[in-house]
């Protein structure tokens, strides 16, 4: 597929970008390990949790 001269010189564009006041965040693009990470502990301690919540019952 060829692309045209426009679509050529344009950058892609980045997976997060938060623009508030003073502060300018971009994400050029997804962090994996980061998101393995909070997903495992998330889900870890989520777990514990509801061990720990029922268990009793």
């Amino acid at each position: 597929m060829s692309r045209t001269l426009a679509t050529a010189d344009t950058r892609p564009r980045p997976f997060l970008e938060i623009r508030t006041r003073g502060l300018h965040l971009t994400v050029n693009h997804v962090p994996h390990r980061l998101l393995t990470l909070v997903t495992t502990l998330a889900t870890t301690l989520g777990g514990a949790a509801a061990g720990a919540f029922w268990y009793p019952r």
